[in-house]
Formats: structure tokens, C-alpha cells, sequence
């Protein structure tokens, strides 16, 4: 009798733990984040039987479900049944929210667990870029403001160029506090190389997709300024080109003028010859020094003998002229003493 006793004390141990796990309260989101004015909900589920649910908002009883009947403090509290075979399962939700829903919600399974999820209700504002449309010359800097007016809590605020997200070191944000709300001014600053499409952009964490607005940078190309890196580049190039041809051109005339030197010097010295050819032939008798030359010419055989200085009888220098036919010729004088 005593080890059954001693039995039934082991195996209550074994059996009321397995139970306790299995009551485990399960709470989904844990944190939720909706916009004022929409509904929040959330679930709350366990494995196991129980008697009472209890529903707080920042420690507010706001709803009471006990097995399958729901009581409700406030039409904006409902919950909803959705109990499966294996868990039992309720929804609550809390609608048209308030910023002053935001807090705490508790879900509550009496003498089992408690658990604690987080409520943020947030709000959009108005998003509008200054000025609209901004033109500017090429290169030159196109300022952006866009400003963002009655959020909570401060909103992401961010830009994009033609649907490219702008480098985050182009602008900048400020935020002012307006009563509950927050207000942000973000400048853009962006150098104007073609025309594009400019979005500014913000968001809080409670929105699917951002709010945008959207203008265009034009960029101004009717006064453009030409690139001179290109205008050098060609006034180069044609400058060297040009140089190229005076250089080949020069050299064409400087041989052609060496070459025509050339020509006039050979000339002149093949006409010195046939000069002094064509003179030999005219004096075919001619003294040097006190000789007598005879050229070697058919004519010469009719010239005169030159006389030697010595037959003459007074001594004086005498001019001695050869005759041929027409043409003479003066011959040098000799003196002895």
C-alpha cells in the first residue's frame, strides 16, 4: 500500500508540468503600428481550456470574454472567435484608433499567464515641394525644399532623381515641434546636368508606401557655354597641322632653291670653259711669259711669226700684235736692260 502511495506522489509531478507548458499564452504582433483613424488587432491563442479572457488597454480592463461570450466596455473594442480544433484563438481589435491608444495591450487568461504587446498610433501629414518646377543652367547648382507638415512621429525624409535615391550627403533635414506634431524641412542641393524628374519622399513606420511629391529639373541649354576643353583640343590640332604643312613646304622650297643654285653654278662654270675654249680659238698665236704659243688650229698657219725681242736693234720694247685675219690680239711687253 505504501509504494503505490509513494507512486501516486512520483507521478503527480510528472503529470502537472507537461500541463503547464501546454497552457503557454501566445500574443501576435508583439508591436503594432497603425495610422490614426484605422483599426489595430491583435490575437491571443493557447492549447488548453480556460474560463476568463481579459483584454486591457495601458492597463484598462476594455473587453472581458468568458468562454464564448464577449463583454464590451466601448463599441470600439470587439473581439472575434477563431478557435480551431487544437488552440483556442481570439482576435481583438481596437477601432478608429487614437493617439491616445497608443500604449500597452494585455491579454490576460485568468490563473494562467498574462501577456503584453505594444500599441504606436502615428499620423501622416501633408508633403509638398517649394517653388514647383526649378530651371537652371547646365552645371550649374538647382536648390530643392521640400517640407513636411503635421507628422508623428518625425518621418523618414528622403529624395530620389529620376527614381534613383539620392545620396544622402545632398541634403539635409531639420524638424520643429508643432503642438503634438512634428514638422521637417528637407533642402536639396544638386548639380543641374540634365533635365529629370525630382521626388521628395517621407514616411512613418504605420505606412505600406510613402507619401511623395513630385517637380522637375529642367536644365537650360540655350546658353549653354561650349566646352572648351574641346575648343582647345581642336585649336590645337589644327594649329599642329597647320605647322606640319609650313614645315613641309619650307623644306620643299629649300630644296628646290638648293637644287636650282646647283644648276646656275654648274652652268656658270660650264659657260666659263667653253668661254675660254671659244677664246683660245680666236688668239690661236698667244705668248706666255715670253714664248710664243701656237694653238693647234688650221688658222694658226696664217698668222705672222712673232719676232724674237732679241733681233730688235734699239732695244726699246716693241708691240707685238698677231695678225689673223680681222682679229687681234695684245700681247705683253718685254723690256731688257
Amino acid at each position: 500500500m505504501c509504494l503505490d502511495l509513494c507512486n501516486m506522489r512520483i507521478l503527480k509531478p510528472l503529470v502537472f508540468f507537461p500541463l503547464m507548458a501546454a497552457a503557454q499564452l501566445q500574443l501576435e504582433p508583439r508591436g503594432r503600428a497603425v495610422l490614426l483613424g484605422s483599426d489595430a488587432s491583435f490575437n491571443c491563442s493557447l492549447k488548453d481550456p480556460w474560463v476568463v479572457m481579459t483584454w486591457l488597454l495601458n492597463r484598462n480592463v476594455v473587453l472581458t470574454i468568458s468562454m464564448d461570450q464577449v463583454f464590451e466596455n466601448d463599441a470600439r473594442f470587439t473581439a472575434v472567435n477563431y478557435t480551431t480544433r487544437n488552440t483556442f484563438k481570439w482576435e481583438f481589435t481596437v477601432r478608429n484608433v487614437t493617439r491616445n491608444d497608443s500604449g500597452e495591450i494585455t491579454c490576460d487568461v485568468q490563473n494562467i499567464q498574462s501577456v503584453k504587446a505594444l500599441l504606436s498610433v502615428q499620423e501622416s501629414g501633408s508633403l509638398s515641394i517649394m517653388d514647383g518646377n526649378v530651371t537652371v543652367r547646365h552645371g550649374d547648382q538647382a536648390v530643392f525644399i521640400c517640407v513636411a507638415l503635421g507628422w508623428f512621429p518625425e518621418p523618414q525624409v528622403f529624395w530620389s532623381i529620376d527614381g534613383i535615391i539620392a545620396n544622402s550627403g545632398n541634403y539635409n533635414t531639420t524638424v520643429e515641434t508643432n503642438g503634438t506634431k512634428l514638422d521637417s524641412t528637407s533642402t536639396l542641393k544638386v548639380a543641374a546636368t540634365d533635365t529629370a524628374e525630382v521626388q521628395c519622399l517621407a514616411k512613418v513606420a504605420a505606412m505600406k508606401a510613402p507619401k511623395m511629391s513630385s517637380v522637375f529639373l529642367i536644365v537650360d541649354e540655350t546658353n549653354q557655354d561650349p566646352d572648351r576643353t574641346v575648343l582647345i583640343a581642336v585649336t590645337v590640332a589644327f594649329s599642329l597641322a597647320a605647322l606640319l604643312v609650313l614645315v613641309i613646304i619650307g623644306v620643299v622650297f629649300y630644296c628646290k632653291r638648293k637644287r636650282a643654285k646647283k644648276s646656275t653654278y654648274q652652268e656658270n662654270v660650264t659657260s666659263r670653259i667653253q668661254s675660254s675654249e671659244e677664246s683660245g680659238k680666236d688668239n690661236p698665236v698667244y705668248i706666255i711669259d715670253g714664248y710664243t704659243s701656237h694653238h693647234n688650229s688650221p688658222r694658226a698657219t696664217d698668222s705672222y711669226q712673232i719676232p724674237n725681242n732679241s733681233q730688235t736693234t734699239s732695244g726699246q720694247p716693241k708691240d707685238v700684235k698677231i695678225f689673223r685675219g680681222t682679229p687681234t690680239a695684245k700681247c705683253r711687253h718685254a723690256t731688257i736692260v
